[in-house]
């Protein structure tokens, strides 16, 4: 069973770029990045084999120690993971989780994030190899790194899709992330002050901080590793035998995660139906084709985990912002002219791929032929009901804590510009570069086959493209923040006119490109 996943890995991979050619560009460029990250990260890491043990045992620990965290924790923020081999696939197979877990682990590596982290982590071995016997152990403890790395992105993304269906718990995963994020500021400030302090303190830093994690789960293979090339051979093989039983206790939590949420049947099935209740806002809108969209957006943001994930983004600004402070340094205060700016910036890149969460639904779309611009229009209102004045409060809010009341005019006007760009690019990439995302009911921090190279491409090109857009309120914020706070009600001006002319393009373009590639559109969005 796990040749015949991953056989079927690669096989689904393979296909995937027969099915456009724009996959394959993808794809090459995907190479490319990763293999500049294999020859910069992985170069580096091999110096280290001519350097003494005291500086490469550190650095390998502790880059590898963070490389099991950002698997765990990223795809939770950011990108997902990729499940081209779906494990709700196959819960009608009966496949016994012992043979089900490992298949999918092992396919996991096939990719470009699990080769560059593989060839990385043996970099990391050859940075330790200084006896034959230390390097053998050192490429094993590089695998169980690895894979450890691997099965917890799978165990945390799974576990949080099944905590986020119950609707109780949502709350209690964002505030619980929202202190995980609040506690990484003393950390971060007790760095900058060793940093201030000199580069000797911020050695003697890191290899404390490296002892330290040489004993916590995501450090101890390669701790192990470092002890071996030590001669401390006791300690490295008991650090091996406790990284061997992580990695046994990840794959086990991941397998109960998948019974509670990947391998049975998807959310939402099963039990008895109730009316929407009417009343409040929804009852409010338009009996329009764009009050129909931005109703049905609505009781998206309300209720699809998928976009829960998405506004949960912009609740930890404020923290984010606390956080900020204490690893920079100076007024605190000034930090939350950000606010308002960045929430813009968030809340209206967040909707370039909004049509991809209708999935099969957007087949309603296109066979009752509502026009493009409706369907834009309809869900920028649903956003912009809630993201408008969530934005101005922390505009305002901004301005009042950094003492900066004369600095409204130009963080209004930079808030506008960003959120209408926002809106507006958004309105014209989701008919116009959209890519697939997890289907309703399933995973939301999964990434489909073959949209990974893709997604990052189409975020990346979007988030240029927003920044450029904003330039000129964003000149006139920096302006008046440095020189001449007068400049700000030029920037109001400009900001709030460019930010309307930007949402007007986008309902226009968007909408014009919508009506020529719908059915294109709706093959893309219809993948999972």
């Amino acid at each position: 069973m796990i040749g015949t996943l991953v056989r079927l890995k690669l096989t689904l991979l393979r296909n995937g770029l027969r099915r456009s050619p724009w996959q394959v560009v993808a794809f090459v460029v995907g190479v490319l990045y990763a293999l500049s990250i294999v020859a910069t990260v992985g170069g580096a890491l091999v110096a280290l084999r001519f350097t003494g043990l005291d500086v490469a045992a550190p650095v390998v620990v502790g880059v590898g120690t963070l490389a099991v965290l950002g698997w765990a924790l990223i795809p939770l923020v950011a990108f997902g993971v990729d499940e081209t081999v779906d494990p709700s696939r196959f819960a009608t197979f009966a496949v016994p989780r012992a043979q089900l877990v490992p298949g999918l682990l092992l396919a996991g590596l096939v990719g470009l994030p699990g080769a560059v982290t593989l060839l990385l982590s043996l970099a990391g071995a050859a940075a330790l190899s200084r006896s034959v016997p230390a390097t053998v152990l050192a490429v094993v403890a590089a695998l169980v790194g690895t894979l450890t790395a691997v099965a917890a992105s799978r165990a945390t993304t799974t576990a949080a899709a099944a905590l986020l269906r119950a609707r109780r718990t949502r709350d209690v995963a964002v505030l619980v992330g929202g202190v995980l994020i609040v506690l990484l500021g003393p950390g971060i400030n007790l760095i900058a002050q060793r940093v201030e302090d000199g580069l000797d303190d911020l050695a003697a830093l890191g290899r404390d901080a490296a002892a330290v994690a040489g004993w916590t789960p995501p450090g101890l293979a390669w701790a192990a590793a470092a002890d071996a090339a030590a001669g401390r051979w006791g300690t490295a093989l008991l650090r091996l035998l406790l990284a061997l039983a992580v990695l046994a206790a990840v794959l086990g939590a991941w397998a109960l995660a998948l019974g509670r949420s990947g391998t049975g049947p998807a959310a939402g099935g099963g039990g008895p139906t109730r009316a929407t209740a009417g009343g409040g806002l929804l009852d409010r809108l338009p009996s329009t084709p764009t009050g129909a969209v931005a109703r049905r957006c609505l009781l998206y943001w309300r209720r699809d985990p998928r976009y829960l994930v998405a506004a949960a983004s912009v609740a930890v600004l404020p923290l984010l912002l606390l956080v900020l402070p204490l690893s920079a340094g100076g007024d605190p205060g000034r930090w939350f002219l950000a606010a308002g700016p960045l929430a813009a910036f968030v809340t209206g890149w967040s909707l370039h791929d909004d049509v991809a969460y209708d999935h099969s639904a957007f087949t309603l779309h296109v066979t009752a032929g509502v026009r493009g611009r409706d369907d834009r229009a309809g869900r920028l209102l649903a956003a912009a009901l809630w993201q408008v004045p969530l934005v101005l409060v922390l505009t305002v809010i901004g301005a009042l804590v950094a003492g900066r009341a004369d600095l409204l005019p130009a963080l209004t006007g930079a808030s506008a510009a960003l959120l209408g760009a926002g809106y507006g690019v958004s309105s014209v990439a989701s008919a116009l570069t959209p890519y697939p995302v997890a289907p309703p009911g399933g995973n939301p921090f999964s990434s489909p086959r073959g949209a990974a190279t893709a997604t990052l491409l189409v975020q990346l090109v979007t988030t240029l493209v927003v920044a450029l857009l904003a330039l000129p309120a964003l000149a006139a914020l920096l302006v008046a923040l440095l020189w001449a706070p007068w400049a700000g009600w030029i920037g109001l001006v400009a900001g709030t006119g460019l930010g309307a002319l930007w949402v007007w393009l986008g309902l226009t373009r968007g909408g014009a490109l919508l009506d020529r590639r719908a059915p294109e559109v709706l093959a893309v969005v219809s993948r999972s």
